[in-house]
């Protein structure tokens, strides 16, 4: 288990920033240490040019024109500081070659800041003293330093804090590298384990949402619905191909009966002709509903969205009424149309016709003589009605949702012509362009709406 979270993306990710966290920490530390090893050294060096400045001072001050007065009074200064407790301080008092005064050899008089090392009689050698030089009045030369010992203990203090700080940090990187990648491992399992049912053929099984509505989540509800999706079309592959037996084999075995009578008892030409024709004729039904169900799938795919474009539905609906005027007229229907306002959505114009058309169809097909039917297109709070209207018979309420089903046909349409499947590729139009389809009671009569966004 630890070598596939090591192996894992989310572990290689939480392992770089960790590294990324480690250099900046030690960039971080860097500059730090480098201003805090400036502020302590500076402020060494002030206490220095105080106690120089003193030095200074003593040999300028009032007093009678004596050099041995001026050296003493140098001289207790220096050996005032060197007596405070705890003093780190390093001294050199100088006339020419003879020392005055302090804890530090003879040396060249060097003027300005460096460093010197001051032997001890302790265990850990001599220590770093950094100091300035100067010649405080012609002739006398002052060196005055301060133990860095200090400074290097507050130092390695401040290293081991950083050590801590930063191993701490490491240590917490680590962990939460870890649990970052059992989590999306486990996440990663879920979706796997997902994936493999449905390939098992348990095509119900969908990725569980924990709440978090992170990133992750989202993904796994756009998979499930497009595992939604994909269900839906494989229930319909399988309703398709169960209708298609179911209705296509009654009038097949019809034709075959119909074939092997005319060659049993046709024994004209004209007989033999007669039932070429109708054999042809069924044969045409057989390839109008093939023909129906290849579109609905098209529909259904998706394959026209990407031919979309900007479609004007009032010259739709005026283009289908004046096609449909002298059907209408030769049916004994009374046609009205409704428009009220300009409308444009984003479609395929040829199967927005087709929608249209086969609303028209429908009502004509399954309306007696004289029946009103009304095609309307008007504008709704939230977007854009088109419906067709009749006040024909109806359809009951319990078979309105049956009747969008391929081949499904009421009782009392099943004298009529017709395959089932106008009103289902109507619906598959409708859901294409993101419309909503739905059937209510026209009191009398049946009303179809398609509401677009």
């Amino acid at each position: 288990m630890a070598s596939r979270l090591i192996r894992s993306q989310s572990f290689r990710q939480a392992a770089v920033h960790a590294a990324l966290f480690a250099l900046a920490m030690i960039i971080l530390f860097a500059v730090v240490f480098f201003i805090l090893d400036r502020s302590f050294k500076a402020n060494l060096m002030r206490e220095v040019d105080d106690d120089l400045a003193a030095i200074h001072a003593s040999y300028v001050m009032d007093l009678p024109a004596n050099f041995i007065d001026r050296d003493q009074e140098a001289r207790e200064i220096v050996e005032g500081r060197l007596r405070e407790p705890d003093a780190d301080d390093a001294f050199l008092l100088a006339r020419g070659d003879k020392r005055l005064a302090g804890n530090i050899a003879m040396m060249p008089a060097r003027i300005g800041q460096f460093m010197i090392l001051l032997p001890t009689r302790e265990k850990d050698g001599p220590h770093t003293i950094l100091g300035r030089g100067r010649m405080v009045v012609p002739g006398v030369y002052a060196y005055v330093g301060r133990d860095l010992s200090q400074v290097k203990d507050a130092e390695r203090g401040i290293l081991y804090a950083f050590a801590v700080v930063f191993l701490a940090g490491l240590l917490l990187e680590a962990a939460s590298a870890f649990a970052l990648s059992a989590s999306f491992q486990r996440r990663v399992d879920s979706v796997a384990e997902t994936c493999r049912g449905i390939m098992a053929g348990r095509l119900g099984e969908r990725i569980p949402a924990d709440g978090r509505n992170d990133e992750f989540e989202q993904l796994g509800l756009t998979i499930n619905a497009m595992l939604d999706r994909i269900q839906q079309l494989m229930e319909s592959l399988r309703q398709v191909s169960t209708d298609i037996a179911h209705d296509l084999r009654t009038p097949l075995a019809h034709l075959r009966q119909k074939l092997e009578r005319t060659r049993d008892t046709a024994t004209t030409p004209a007989a033999y002709a007669e039932a070429v024709e109708g054999a042809i004729g069924d044969c045409d039904k057989a390839l109008a509903i093939f023909t129906a169900l290849l579109r609905i799938a098209q529909v259904e795919a998706g394959a026209k969205r990407a031919a979309f474009a900007e479609v004007d539905l009032r010259a739709l609906v005026t283009r289908a009424r004046d096609i449909y005027a002298p059907v209408m007229e030769d049916t004994g229907h009374s046609f009205e149309t409704v428009l009220s306002g300009e409308h444009r959505i984003s479609g395929d114009s040829q199967l927005l016709l087709q929608l249209i058309t086969n609303l028209l169809d429908n009502a004509i097909a399954h309306t007696p003589s004289g029946t009103v039917v009304t095609l309307s297109l008007r504008p709704e709070l939230n977007g854009t009605a088109l419906a067709v209207s009749d006040t024909g018979p109806g359809i009951a309420e319990c078979e309105r949702e049956k009747v969008l089903r391929r081949f499904y046909r009421g009782e009392r349409s099943r004298t009529t012509a017709g395959s089932g499947l106008g009103l289902s590729l109507a619906s598959a139009i409708a859901d294409l362009h993101g419309a909503e389809l739905t059937l209510s009671d026209n009191a009398p009569g049946l009303s179809v709406t398609v509401r677009f966004p």
